[in-house]
């Protein structure tokens, strides 16, 4: 940020490990919840979030 801001300084690796970590989790929430969704014990929610981060033609 700029020299008046009152935001802290964004250190770029810190936030990169952030990211990284969130992008694990997310991934094996997505395979959790395909496997409720292959072995039929998915719940409404689980088809919703599951559906949500898909493309048209299937793809993530």
């Amino acid at each position: 940020m700029g020299i008046f801001s009152k935001r802290p300084a964004i250190d770029p690796v810190e936030q990169d490990r952030q990211i990284q970590a969130v992008k694990r989790e997310s991934v094996q929430r997505n395979r959790e919840i395909h496997s409720r969704i292959q072995n039929g014990t998915a719940t409404p929610e689980d088809k919703r979030i599951f559906n949500a981060g898909r493309k048209p033609n299937g793809h993530v």
